[in-house]
């Protein structure tokens, strides 16, 4: 299928650089949500990890309301919010009550996976052993508390959700494999592919999630309760997808490819077992930076050129994968020249 590139995103880790400072990387957030929302951006996510003193994105709906509050049009969600350390009701209230205070702006995105060791997923659901069919049963029943949709005879029937916004968050799987493409079009869910945690992205998988998606969204939940739902309950249904990506673009291959140094280090430490670290490639002795140089060239999980070149190719990245829309995640302590970088992607590719 060729799609046309439609709209770009961001998604954020919020990584804490070697001898950052921590409030102001937070402080940063809200200066990028406002350069990118002036690009023409359509939305910006979060991620969420735990116990790690790499990122600082263990509580991703504070974040995304530090956002909202300072910006005006951008959607922000999470990127995802790990369902296996919190109850249903309580990822769908305090989306919705997100969706009451910004209408229109506010994403779900749920993932499966702990988001940190299981050191810290012990301590963030107090030991309970969560295996993967437990964590989708507990997907599908956020999604059908939002939705107004458990079955009659579901113990939470009767349980509202609220406040009831006018406009239900939109809601997003985020996964990496043909079953989770699968799973979520099944389950009438928009579907977000990590391409920059593997790497690769077959080019049917977007095809793949369509084939599952229900043939009629008039007659999704069939035997469920409904207590009316509210005037945004569409926005809650599938068919969208994305594709995250992660890229270094500058105004020369030179420029580009040592900004990109920076993800290649975290990447290559995680890889052999080194505690995952984000610096200044000026900081790296020669021996290890001739190593990362060595794994960039490999990597195919990063993006790296002219701004031309990265635009050209996500442009057609979409069009071969058959992805509407793109989100770019970097790894660039200086948040102007974050913001920059985004800036000139979006004025080749909106």
């Amino acid at each position: 299928m060729s799609t046309r590139l439609s709209r770009l995103s961001a998604l954020e880790q919020v990584p804490l650089f070697e001898g950052g400072d921590v409030r102001q990387t937070l402080g940063d957030l809200v200066r990028l949500g406002r350069g990118l929302e002036e690009s023409g951006y359509h939305r910006l996510w979060l991620a969420e990890h735990h116990s790690t003193g790499s990122f600082l994105s263990s509580a991703p709906d504070l974040l995304m309301m530090h956002i909202l509050d300072a910006t005006d049009r951008i959607r922000v969600g999470s990127g995802g919010v790990m369902a296996m350390h919190y109850g249903s009701l309580q990822m769908a209230e305090r989306f919705a009550t997100l969706a009451t205070l910004h209408p229109g702006r506010v994403d779900m995105g749920l993932g499966r996976a702990p988001g940190g060791d299981m050191r810290a997923a012990a301590a963030l659901n107090q030991g309970r052993v969560i295996d993967p069919d437990a964590i989708n049963a507990l997907i599908e029943e956020t999604v059908a508390l939002l939705r107004d949709e458990l079955p009659a005879t579901h113990p939470y029937a009767s349980v509202e959700v609220r406040p009831l916004p006018a406009q239900m968050p939109e809601v997003w799987l985020l996964g990496s494999s043909g079953q989770s493409a699968a799973w979520a079009g099944a389950h009438d869910l928009n579907y977000a592919y990590a391409q920059f945690f593997t790497g690769r992205q077959q080019v049917e998988i977007m095809n793949h999630y369509r084939a599952h998606l229900p043939d009629n969204p008039e007659t999704r939940g069939d035997g469920a309760h409904h207590r009316g739902g509210s005037a945004g309950h569409d926005s809650i249904h599938g068919g969208q997808t994305l594709s995250a990506l992660c890229v270094s673009a500058a105004a020369t291959r030179e420029e580009a490819r040592e900004q990109a140094l920076v993800a290649a280090d975290a990447r290559f430490s995680l890889r052999t077992g080194r505690p995952m670290r984000f610096r200044d490639p000026a900081t790296l002795d020669a021996a290890y930076r001739a190593e990362v140089e060595r794994y960039l060239e490999r990597d195919t999980a990063i993006i790296v050129g002219t701004y031309d070149e990265v635009a050209q190719a996500l442009s057609s990245f979409a069009e071969n994968h058959g992805t509407e829309e793109v989100m770019l995640i970097s790894y660039i302590d200086d948040v102007e020249v974050r913001t920059r970088q985004y800036a000139e992607l979006a004025a080749r590719l909106l």
